[in-house]
């Protein structure tokens, strides 16, 4: 089983997190390491 922890953020960024889902079945966690792998790739 894949082990879970919890996160705090702001409101503002949740809100924003949400618009950057590609599909509502989109998970926070997926969104993240989406973003970080485009970040490496322009590294």
């Amino acid at each position: 089983m894949k082990q879970r922890t919890n996160i705090q953020i702001e409101h503002r960024t949740l809100e924003k997190m949400k618009k950057l889902r590609i599909t509502k079945r989109e998970t926070y966690d997926e969104i993240i390491n989406r973003l970080m792998k485009t970040h490496d790739n322009n590294i």
